[in-house]
């Protein structure tokens, strides 16, 4: 096993560490049925390791991520990283069935961090690591073709899902759902529905142009006529057709 020294890992099959198994599998609550049920689950998906790292701070623990609905761990199946959805005990769904095909029907559209394998209480996915969108206006030297060609590459995703009827939901904070690596990725389809009218799009639009916290910077950068962004908006709202889309790029000079 081809693990860091300095990070700290759990061996699932490894007894003594049940009380921080215990603490992750369950949150927020220590339940030792619930656990045992759900550590078989997870051997049974072949997980092996769970590495404590991550930016999120969980009772002296570090994770990927935490949300009202499930956390989110650094796991280890065949010497291989993946991220693992975990639902919380509290969350108002009662398994992950609904987030893991949603999710896997925008993988089809080249879309969010694919799939690997899922169960009741888990989401095994690729692990997406790299700068979150706000950095890419921090370089040092500035470097407009690549914030085009970023910011571009998540309009066509947004507008990808649009089309095909999956509303993000969250959206209006690009902060916490955007992650660039060698590619724009989209994550976090856990508010995502077939049965909302779609707004990924104009929430990415919002953000990054009219109320985020670069958007002054960025209407100056590509030049921006602001009314008119918001009078095509308006139009896109009824009628999300290519032309409409295509018109919206020319105007952000996206194209």
């Amino acid at each position: 096993m081809l693990l860091e020294q300095n990070l700290d890992y759990i061996n699932i099959n490894n007894t003594s560490n049940n009380d921080i198994l215990n603490f992750i599998l369950c949150y927020p609550v220590s339940n030792n049925e619930l656990f045992n049920q759900r550590l078989q689950e997870l051997k049974n998906l072949g997980i092996e390791y769970l590495e404590l790292s991550g930016p999120t701070i969980l009772f002296g623990n570090h994770i990927l991520g935490k949300g009202t609905r499930g956390l989110v761990v650094k796991a280890f199946s065949k010497n291989q990283a993946y991220a693992l959805k975990i639902r919380r005990l509290d969350s108002p769904r009662h398994n992950l069935s609904k987030e893991a095909k949603i999710q896997s029907f925008v993988n089809s559209l080249g879309i969010g961090p694919k799939i690997v394998d899922s169960s009741k209480n888990f989401i095994i996915m690729e692990l997406i690591q790299g700068k979150l969108l706000s950095q890419l206006y921090d370089m040092e030297s500035l470097n407009v073709d690549i914030i085009r060609l970023t910011i571009k590459s998540l309009m066509d995703q947004c507008y990808r899902l649009d089309i095909n009827g999956v509303d993000h939901g969250e959206l209006s904070d690009l902060r916490k759902h955007v992650i660039i690596n060698h590619r724009v990725n989209i994550i976090d389809f856990d508010s995502a529905s077939y049965n909302r009218k779609t707004s990924n799009l104009t929430s990415c639009i919002q953000y990054l142009f009219i109320g985020g916290p670069n958007s002054e910077f960025l209407r100056k950068l590509f030049e921006i006529d602001l009314d008119k962004i918001l009078l095509l908006l308006r139009k896109y709202k009824f009628n999300k057709d290519y032309l409409t889309y295509v018109h919206l790029l020319k105007l952000l000079n996206m194209n």
